[in-house]
């Protein structure tokens, strides 16, 4: 759980007026040197999210490389192309293989405490609530409205490009809006080199890396896995180095030239140690090999809430049905129990539970009553204490966002969700 903050490290943050780190991306073009910008990062209103980026950008970390499964400790940035241009709009970067589907081993939760003003805006990409990781794009109009992919779409805003500067800024805002007028894959990310103006921002820098800090200790870091292997008949098992609140990354090869992954496993709080059974890939194989990363997630909201002899709020709206508002009240064993709501009263189970560090996915069948059958995502938001990241204490949201569809209607996700939870009397 989030940890109470001491006052005087509380201080020793430095006043938001006063403090500014920059990161400085130098471009290049056919190997030639291209142009420069710099972008002020929001450590305030966004820590997690430029803590996360600036852990990746200078290398302070261990990150797992998906373009084959190894772990390094190198600056993240550095080489990667704009994977995705949009004329006029936006530029995207911080894909290891290029695809803009990829993560460095880990994702970390949204901060929603300032949306940002759109114009010339770093965001972090995502896949869905709490999703990001290295991935980034730059707004370029006045507003995320005016960008016809991101439009109704919700991302952290992680900073905003300066205008043109001296060096290194360079030509500033001049050379993103030429990069988004070009062609994607060519443009390559030369550096990102961090700068700490203030003594607070070089406090903030310390803090990344301290595992007793209030808030950053609940980011995520990876390192490579210790592998074993077990045999039970005629069954072989992979085993590694696991951790309570952790995913392995793994890849696998028969011949050390071509790496099929990443198959992620997942080690819940309070579950047994994990092993992954080869037999069924393996069983013909004379030989293989493999290769991965564990992430380990300090924090791991989604089994912090209770779901026996407690109750959730859902509302969302049902394209099909309209506005849906439902209370499941769930009995000791926290899968089955009865509702009551939009389609009246019934009885209903869960039969298919899935994990992830920020959120709890679900299918919620009726057995009773007329209550359609959803396949539910509840996400666990983050929220902070008193509204002001830096001063506050991170905290599980509540309500949070909720996601899914109908089972007979997959097509037509259901729209504006939300879920509360009550926890047992």
């Amino acid at each position: 759980m989030p940890r109470p903050a001491p006052f005087l490290l509380l201080l020793a943050l430095g006043s938001p007026a006063q403090s500014q780190i920059l990161a400085d991306f130098e471009i290049s073009l056919q190997d030639e040197e291209f142009g420069r910008f710099t972008i002020q990062l929001d450590q305030y209103n966004s820590p997690h999210a430029t803590a996360n980026f600036i852990r990746l950008a200078e290398g302070l970390v261990p990150w797992v490389d998906s373009t084959g499964g190894q772990v390094r400790q190198t600056p993240f940035y550095d080489g990667l192309s704009f994977h995705s241009l949009t004329a006029g709009t936006e530029i995207a970067s911080g894909s290891r293989t290029g695809s803009g589907d990829d993560t460095p081993g880990w994702t970390i939760r949204d901060d929603f405490t300032r949306p940002g003003s759109g114009t010339y805006t770093m965001f972090m990409e995502n896949d869905g609530p709490n999703s990001n990781g290295s991935r980034f794009f730059i707004n370029l109009p006045a507003t995320l409205s005016a960008n016809p992919g991101r439009a109704g779409g919700r991302y952290t805003a992680v900073g905003q490009v300066l205008q043109a500067t001296n060096p290194p800024g360079g030509n500033g805002r001049l050379t993103v809006a030429s990069i988004s007028n070009s062609a994607p894959g060519f443009h390559r990310i030369d550096s990102v080199r961090i700068r700490y103006l203030t003594p607070g921002d070089l406090t903030f820098r310390r803090n990344l890396l301290d595992p007793e800090h209030f808030s950053l200790f609940l980011l995520p870091s990876a390192r490579a896995p210790l592998f074993s292997f077990r045999q039970a008949g005629p069954s072989t098992f992979l085993q590694w180095d696991s951790t309570p609140g952790s995913t392995l990354l793994l890849w696998s090869s028969l011949d050390l030239h071509s790496w099929l992954g990443p198959l992620t496993l997942t080690h819940l709080p309070g579950d047994p140690f994990p092993d992954y059974d080869l037999t069924p890939t393996q069983a013909f194989a004379s030989r293989a090999f493999f290769r991965g990363g564990v992430a380990e997630y300090p924090h791991w909201p989604s089994t912090e809430r209770i779901f026996s002899n407690a109750a959730i709020l859902l509302n969302f709206r049902d394209p099909s049905r309209g506005i849906v508002n439902t209370t499941c009240f769930f009995d000791g064993t926290g899968y089955a129990g009865t509702y009551q709501g939009t389609f009246g009263s019934g009885e209903f189970v869960i039969p298919q539970v899935a994990t992830t560090p920020y959120a709890r996915e679900f299918q919620l069948s009726s057995t009773t009553g007329n209550q359609p059958t959803y396949r539910l995502t509840l996400h666990y938001d983050l929220a902070w204490s008193n509204g002001s990241p830096p001063f506050s204490i991170p905290v599980l949201a509540n309500p949070s966002r909720l996601s899914g569809s109908d089972l007979l209607n997959a097509a037509n996700p259901l729209e504006n969700g939300s879920w509360r939870y009550v926890p047992e009397p």
